[in-house]
């Protein structure tokens, strides 16, 4: 190679590697190597427990192998996902950048010191940082260390994994179990009060025993009765609330469903707690929790409550003439078995409105109660002398269903009623009812 050619390839060889060296700079402003973060990577199984501390409440959350519990400032067991959620989200914290580094702005991203929710890793009873929680800002949380000014991005939205006092980080379950397994039902009440079912496949149910006669049972009941138990939760721990108070050493009522494979699950219902709580316990542990009225009253049943409910059921079609009487309003209203049109009948002159009958009309097909007065003595429900009788037929006589209306009951929701076909006094909804009292004057064809 002459002396040339050698310059030639050693000037390519030299702007070559000048070439590699402006090709791997990074451009101006470019970042090189990783990101700056506020904490360090904390990798999963480092740490062991979460202190959190919001509005001035602080909760410890603590892993013991695969299952995590409250330790602090109460011993319990933690709500497994929310806590799982909450571990896994530190194990994949990501920051983006500094949006700011003034102190006045700390109150407007709600990162304040001694304000903003909190939040301390640790491992045994070593603290591996600590850090502040802001708002949620375009789907990005704001985070800060504490004592410092820099304000973070925290890549995702997970402020709500750790915005929880310490009952929403305990385990809220009463009792857990699945449904289908639900075999046998017992109910038992203050003094001798008692009924037992069992399920015969589905939603089908047959009476055992029972201190009160059950003509027909109404299986909605003990089925209402095993959904509420298969996943019953409380909405507040009565940690404080003292025996007296809860009325547990001697429950107004106590349900216990046996499940396959010899195992049962018993609740014990006790005091009500203002209009809307009722303390209640299990039967296998001392927790005393607080249940929401529409929760409790599933499973709060008496024996009468196991009875059909049925007041009347003629469907529209089959529907031939409905009789209201009372006071003031009184009507007659029949079908024309030819024409198949509705004629009132009663008072005299009425020409009836023909789009007013129907939902008069479609009020009978399958009318139940809600439930059971609690005092049955026809006396003090106005039922001697009730303030309406309710009387329909369907076209071929065969089927009638006569109700007697009373007073409206205290919930004043409801009205106390009697059907023709049982002595028992009914709670019946209003607005089912208030449909078929109508003023005649509505009746009328305009």
């Amino acid at each position: 190679m002459n002396r040339k050619n050698l310059t030639a390839l050693l000037v390519l060889g030299v702007l070559t590697v000048i070439a590699v060296v402006v090709l791997r700079q990074p451009e101006k402003g470019e970042r090189v190597g990783e990101r700056p973060r506020p904490i360090p990577k904390i990798a999963a199984g480092s740490f062991d427990a979460l202190v959190v501390t919001k509005a001035g409440s602080t909760t410890t959350i603590k892993k013991e192998g695969d299952k995590y519990k409250v330790v602090a400032p109460v011993s319990y067991a933690a709500d497994e996902n929310v806590a799982k959620q909450a571990f896994e989200t530190v194990e994949k914290l990501e920051f983006g950048d500094i949006v700011s580094d003034q102190k006045a702005k700390h109150g407007e991203f709600e990162i304040e010191d001694g304000k903003a929710l909190r939040v301390i890793v640790k491992k045994g009873d070593q603290a591996l940082t600590e850090f502040l929680i802001g708002k949620s800002v375009g789907g990005n949380t704001l985070v800060r260390l504490p004592g410092k000014d820099e304000v973070w991005t925290g890549i995702g939205s997970y402020r709500y994994n750790f915005d929880r006092d310490t009952t929403n980080w305990r385990d809220k379950t009463i009792t857990k179990f699945t449904q289908g397994d639900a075999e046998k039902i017992e109910v038992k009440g203050k003094g001798d009060a008692r009924v037992v079912v069992k399920n015969d496949g589905g939603d089908k149910w047959s009476v055992l025993e029972s201190s009160l006669p059950i003509p027909k049972l109404d299986n909605s009941v003990p089925t209402g009765i095993a959904s509420a138990l298969s996943s019953l939760v409380t909405n507040e721990f009565a940690d404080d609330a003292k025996p007296d108070q809860t009325g547990l050493a001697s429950p107004e009522t106590t349900v216990t469903v046996f499940l396959k494979g010899g195992k049962s699950a018993t609740l014990l219902v006790g005091n009500k707690k203002g209009t809307d709580d009722t303390y209640v316990k299990t039967s296998d542990a001392p927790q005393v929790y607080l249940v929401k009225r529409y929760s409790i009253d599933r499973v709060d049943k008496r024996p009468i409550d196991f009875r059909d409910k049925t007041l009347c059921d003629i469907a529209e079609a089959d529907l031939g003439e409905v009789i209201v009487t009372r006071d003031k309003d009184s009507y007659t209203l029949g079908r024309d078995p030819k024409k198949n049109e509705w004629k009132a009948s009663k008072p005299a002159g009425l020409t009836l409105d023909p789009t007013k009958v129907t939902p008069i009309a479609g009020g009978f097909k399958d009318w139940k109660a809600i439930g059971f007065a609690d005092d049955q003595d026809p006396k003090a429900n106005g039922l001697t002398k009730p303030k309406a009788v309710i009387v329909a037929h369907s076209k071929d006589k065969k089927n009638t269903c006569v109700l007697k209306v009373g007073d409206e009951a205290k919930d004043k929701i409801n009205y106390v009623a009697q059907s023709g076909a049982s002595a028992d006094a009914y709670l019946v909804a209003k607005w089912q009812t208030d449909r078929l009292l109508v003023k005649v004057d509505d009746l009328k064809k305009k």
